[in-house]
Formats: structure tokens, sequence, C-alpha cells
């Protein structure tokens, strides 16, 4: 059964909280990208991982510590595909050489970190150097992170490499005799690459060049004509010995390349082993981080089916209006298996409150911190909602259509232990068949085990026996006549923002909806005689 669907995700804004979790390994991704919620029956396994990021709680708050560990991150690199072409007998490039070089000793440095701080590790987050394949990549124990095929790794190449620098000194003796030669005979003075450039229009010298023994033709401009050392028999010999010896080294320094890859393809397992703990640690650290970012704590996870958030905070609301100068109220909410209907005028967040309860639940159940004062939560099987505009283009189906199939899709699940958000059931059709279908609905879901939240504006929709009726305290506290004090003001919604008290209360089955609808009319300078007609309209 799939937990959440792509429509749930998205009304409910989880991949903005998902955006927030900061990963700096290609593996901490990873494992952010694999990330899904603790299944039904696996509590200790998300206590577990909850209790993982509170340790590291107090590391990420250490600016000095985290600093280090991010410097160590930033430089990880995604070296999975060259481990696995060593295991597949492929034949690695000194580039990828080096990189595995690289990463055991980042891997060294993160082991001294943790070791140095103290740092709690568990079996899925423990670093474990890997000294017999550093050694392997640095025969020479150089300590460097540059890889080079040291003439360590062989006799025959440590060989082939002193008669190759013998010979190196041999030809650049050889080349000084001929130059000196040359100086002493011709009074030339060759370039360091062993050329020399002669203009046309010295033609004895050209002619005379041109007949010398030790040097040779090499090319012209419209101008010059340059010469170059024209080899002697040893110089040939010389050279030819050394072309031999650098295919020979060549050839060592693939078969030692060869016997490195074999090495890197046999510890396969501790370097996936490593790979897979960075990920973890590196993930945990960005839950810890972004659970200080949002001031979020631990929630409680139960085995009854239950939700209690005490002074919940939807984050990407809050961040939208703390960028306007305003702060989201926190809201409290306590549910159980069954119906509770969220009433209240429109703009009085009740769907707001829908959302919060659908995200904090989803975060709490993915392993993650929430916003919230306090929060107790029992897992469940899948998280439905049907929020905003469910039109279909697709399907060529309504808004109401829409939402009905939604809605039909999370019934057929109801008897499972799950969530269910609906907002403004049945909006899309006319007042008395969506009163009838919203009532049904309602009736239908009370008894089954799915716990299912719903925001109406029809009235006696949460009248039922067994049906929670919160409801949105509004703008039922507020002094009307100071708010007609402030009414000529431009800034009406700042206004409403300012009075309008979005927690939820618990009410008696048979409280009306309040009628907020006509304050907002008012504050928003709705004409005062059709403020006044409405009124007696609704009284009457």
């Amino acid at each position: 059964m799939l937990f959440m669907d792509n429509k749930t995700k998205e009304s409910l804004d989880f991949q903005y909280i998902l955006n927030k979790i900061n990963t700096l390994t290609p593996y901490g991704t990873m494992y952010k990208k694999r990330l899904k919620a603790f299944a039904l029956g696996e509590e200790d396994k998300l206590k577990e991982e909850l209790d993982k990021i509170q340790v590291f709680i107090p590391i990420v708050k250490d600016k000095k510590i985290i600093k280090e560990f991010d410097n160590i991150f930033s430089h990880i690199k995604d070296l999975r595909n060259s481990v696995r072409r060593g295991m597949e007998g492929f034949i690695l490039t000194e580039v990828e050489l080096f990189e595995i070089k690289n990463f055991l000793s980042l891997i060294r440095d993160l082991y001294k970190l943790i070791n140095e701080h103290s740092i709690p590790t568990f079996p899925d987050t423990r670093i474990t150097p890997m000294e017999s394949l550093e050694k392997a990549l640095d025969p020479e124990n150089t300590g460097i992170s540059t890889f080079y095929i040291y003439d360590a790794y062989s006799g025959e190449l440590r060989n082939i490499r002193d008669r190759k620098r013998n010979l190196d000194k041999e030809i650049k003796l050889e080349k000084k005799n001929i130059k000196e030669k040359i100086k002493e005979e011709l009074n030339l003075d060759l370039r360091p690459d062993s050329t020399v450039v002669l203009t046309k229009d010295d033609k004895d010298l050209i002619e005379k060049v041109q007949n010398y023994p030790y040097l040779i033709y090499n090319s012209e401009t419209y101008m010059t004509i340059k010469f170059a050392i024209k080899p002697t028999e040893r110089l040939a010999s010389l050279e030819g010995e050394k072309a031999i010896l650098k295919d020979k080294e060549e050839k060592e320094e693939l078969r030692i390349r060869e016997d490195l890859s074999k090495e890197i393809g046999k510890r396969r397992k501790d370097l996936f082993r490593n790979m897979a703990n960075i990920g973890r640690l590196d993930l945990l650290l960005g839950k810890a981080k972004f659970a200080l970012e949002i001031n979020g704590i631990k929630p409680e996870i139960l085995d009854e089916g239950i939700i209690e958030i005490e002074e919940g905070i939807h984050p990407k609301i809050s961040d939208l209006l703390k960028s306007k100068g305003l702060d989201f109220t926190p809201i409290s909410v306590s549910l159980k298996q069954g119906v509770a209907c969220i009433t209240g005028a429109n703009m009085g967040g009740k769907t707001i409150s829908l959302k919060l309860i659908g995200l904090l639940s989803a975060m709490a159940q993915y392993g993650l911190f929430v916003p919230a004062k306090s929060m107790k939560y029992g897992l469940n099987r899948f998280i439905k909602s049907s929020i905003g505009d469910m039109q279909s283009t697709d399907s060529g189906l309504s808004t109401f259509g829409g939402e009905i199939k939604i809605v039909q899709e999370a019934i057929s699940q109801a008897d499972d232990r799950g969530l269910i958000l609906i907002d403004e059931l049945a909006r899309g059709t006319n007042p008395e068949e969506g009163y009838a279908i919203s009532k049904a609905i309602v009736s239908y879901l009370k008894d089954k085990n799915s716990i299912t939240v719903l925001t109406t504006h029809y009235d006696n929709v949460a009248n039922l026996d067994n049906v929670v009726h919160l409801q949105v305290i509004g703008l039922s506290k507020v002094d009307m006549d100071q708010l007609a004090k402030e009414i000529d003001t431009d800034n009406k919604m700042e206004i409403i923002n300012k009075y309008m008290d979005y927690r939820l209360r618990v009410v008696d089955k048979d409280t009306p909806i309040p009628k907020d609808a006509i304050n907002i009319a008012t504050i928003m300078g709705l004409e005062r005689e059709i403020i006044e007609l409405a009124e007696r309209y609704l009284m009457s």
C-alpha cells in the first residue's frame, strides 16, 4: 500500500520539508532520495531513528565540529562506479585510483574527528579506516592525497626507471657535447630546445650549416630557417633504448594498476559499507540540523492510533508569514480513530489546520522531528488528502468529480489504519446535495479504523454522535467596536491576521458554525448597505 501519493505530498507541502534537509555527500543524497515512511509495526525502528537524531542535536549545535564535518563531507565524491569496475575486472585509471586514495584519506579524517570529539556511533554510522588499502595506494607512506605509481610497487619498475634516468643523463650529456662543438666550430648558440634560427639573408652561414654534420633542416618561414641537432649514431641509440624502456614502463604500470584494481574489487564490501555509513551519518546530521532550524521536538511514538499535537507549526506557511512580518498561530489538536470535523468561516485557517495535521504526521512517520511543543503519534498505513483544486484535466472530471474520486480512494482504505484529510467536502456541487453527501460520508467514516479530519462550511454535518467537532476560534472573541476603529485603514489583510484566532477548540456537536464571513466582508470594505442586508437575511 502506498503511504502517500504525489497529490497528497503536494497538498501537504511535504517536498518543501525534504528540500530543507541538506545532505553534502552523494551517499547522503542517495539515502535522502530513498527516504520512506516507517510502516505500521516498525515503531521500534522509528523510535531508534528519532533517538539517533536526538543524539546528534548537540553535535550540530557546535559550530566548530559541524564545520569540520561539512568540510570533509564536501570533498567526498561518488565512487561506487569505480569500485564496481574494479570488482568486475576492469583496470582503473590513475584518476580513479587517485579518487579512491583520497576517499580513504577522508575516511581516516572522519574517523579521527569522531574519536577526538567522542561522537557516538551506531552500527549504520560507524566509519572504519582501511589501512591496508591505503598502504597499497601509498606504498612509500607519503601521506599526501595525490596518486602516483611509485617505484616501490615493483623491483622491475624501479630498475626500468633507474635505467631511464641514466639514459636521460647520457642523452643530455651527448647533446651538450654536440652544442659545445657547434659553438666552437660555427660560433652558434643553440636554443634550449636544441634548435637554431637563421635569417635567409645570411646565405653563407646557411650554406655552411646545411653542410654541417651535426645540424639538420627543421622548418622555415618567409624570413628564417630553423635547424636542429642531427642525431648522432650514439644519440639515436640512446633515444631508441629510452623508447623501449618507456614502453616497458607503461606495461609495468598497467600491470600494477591492474593489481590495485583487483585489490579494490576485493575490498568492495568494506568500501561500500563505509560509503553507506557515511551516507547515513550525513543524513542524520542533516535531519538534526533541520530539527534545530524548525525548533523541532522528538515526537512520542505510540502503538495506539492517535494524533496529539500541542502548538504545532506548519514550516512553509510559517516561513511565508515571517517574510511578511507576521507570525504563525500555533495549533493544538487531539484526534483518535473516527471522524473530526473542523468548522469555521472562510479565511479562518481550517485548511491550514488540515495541512498541519497531515504534514506533522508525515514528518513523524518519516523519522523527522516536528515543529511543535509536543506530539504523540501512532503510525498509520497511509495518509490520503483531498485539499485544494481537485479538478482532473487528464480524466476530464470537474472539481467535484475529481474530489469524489480521491475521497472514494480514501474511503476504500478506511477499514485499515490511516489518516484521511478532506478539505471543504462537496464544495463543488449545489448546497443541498453537498450537505447530504458530506453528512453521509461523515456518518460512514465515523466508525472506521482510520482517523478522518475534514473541514466543512455546512451546518449540522458535525452533529452526529461520536464525531468530534473542532471549531476555529476565528473572530468570535473580537471586540467589534475596536475593530470598527481600524476599518478605514488600507491594510485590511493585516487587520484580519491581527484579530483572527486560528486556534482550534472542541465544541458541542450542535454548536453552530460562526458567521465570521460577514465580519470579514466588513473588514474588506464591502458596502455597509450590503452588510446590513446580509445580517437581516441571516436572521430571517
